[in-house]
């Protein structure tokens, strides 16, 4: 593979027959994974609070909330915009940006095991379910990305 972005293939005008429905599972499964991490930290919640240390998960808490902003600023701005410069397909920039948005969530299981109150976990859970819902992948938004993809490549030209 090439690291010149110029050298990869064209992307087609259209997904591939089958390609949505992949991503549109693999997008499904991202958004089940935060209501399964929101019941871990229910059903373990009365565990977690005898063990937990919520006065270092409530100081850890503005580095997660910082750390989160910024996964979800990447998922939503950022990955698009790398991934259609460096002529990734759409497949990859999509997977990317779910994963960056599940980061959300992850960061709200780390601090509901270390003991911060359940509301404030599961609000990240929340918000990393919603980054994810937000990035349903459909043919609009091929057509978007190939068009971005497009555009770096005319623009390097």
């Amino acid at each position: 593979m090439s690291a010149d972005p110029s050298t990869r293939p064209e992307l087609p005008d259209e997904l591939a027959p089958g390609q949505a429905f992949v991503l549109r599972i693999l997008w499904a499964a991202f958004i089940a994974t935060q209501a399964i991490f929101a019941g871990v930290l229910v059903f373990v919640g009365a565990e977690i609070a005898a063990n937990g240390d919520p006065e270092a998960a409530a100081s850890m808490l503005p580095i997660f909330a910082a750390l989160a902003l910024g996964s979800a600023g990447l998922s939503l701005f950022g990955i698009p915009g790398v991934a259609a410069r460096q002529g990734l397909d759409f497949t990859t920039a999509t997977l990317l940006r779910f994963a960056t948005a599940e980061t959300v969530g992850i960061f709200g299981l780390v601090l509901g095991f270390m003991g911060l109150d359940l509301a404030y976990a599961l609000g990240f859970l929340g918000a990393g379910a919603l980054l994810i819902l937000a990035q349903l992948p459909s043919a609009q938004s091929y057509r978007r990305y190939r068009d971005d993809v497009r555009n770096a490549r005319s623009h390097r030209r």
